[in-house]
């Protein structure tokens, strides 16, 4: 398959690269920089918002691991915004690496909108859940919206589990909602090969 990845240098973009080296992909990372780039992979060498029609023209899958910056939450709208003009009317399939806060607690409640997001990520929560608003009105695409848990931890142990729970907040049989990067990005991994089109994947351990 010919899979780009946008953000391929970030902390779950380097690790789906690695991953799908071992089965035997050759990546494309999306990268502003490629000295970043600890693997050797093909590149386009662009900032999100500067990317074409023409650059994903051949991409099976385009992965997007963008992370808007901690001061610019609306860069998550914004790219979001770009993603979906360019790639209307492709054959590319778009996998996204959203938020937990799109998912829900009970029938009607999303996470976003409980006391449990703290104070200072609420403005990155909203606007990860507007940007998931515009591209779940998406019809002429594909695309599958990857949301971890409430915690999500980088430096947790490779445990090779991961569980999905659709449009729910997952929680384990600890009462816990959450996962390591690694297991996290073997279930992204999963679902480039396995989609579930124009759905919300949440994903737990």
């Amino acid at each position: 398959m010919n899979i780009g990845i946008i953000g391929a240098t970030g902390k779950l973009g380097n690790l789906l690269v690695e991953k799908l080296l071992d089965k035997g992909e050759k990546p494309i990372g999306i990268v502003r920089n490629k000295s970043k780039l600890v693997t050797n992979i093909p590149v386009i060498e662009k900032d999100i918002f500067n990317l074409t029609s023409g650059d994903i023209k051949g991409l099976d899958v385009l992965v997007n691991a963008f992370n808007a910056p901690l001061n610019d939450p609306k860069q998550f709208i914004t790219s979001t915004e770009h993603l979906i003009s360019i790639l209307g009317g492709t054959k590319t399939r778009l996998v996204f690496a959203g938020g937990a806060g799109v998912l829900l607690v009970d029938e009607k409640t999303r996470l976003v909108d409980t006391p449990e997001v703290p104070a200072e990520f609420k403005p990155i929560a909203e606007a990860e859940v507007t940007a998931f608003e515009k591209l779940a009105k998406v019809k002429d695409f594909d695309w599958t919206y990857m949301a971890p848990p409430a915690v999500m931890d980088f430096d947790a142990p490779h445990t090779g589990r991961h569980a999905f729970s659709g449009n729910k907040l997952g929680v384990n049989e600890s009462g816990k909602s959450f996962i390591s990067y690694s297991d996290y990005a073997d279930a992204f991994v999963e679902k480039i090969f396995n989609p579930e089109n124009h759905s919300v994947v949440g994903v737990y351990d």
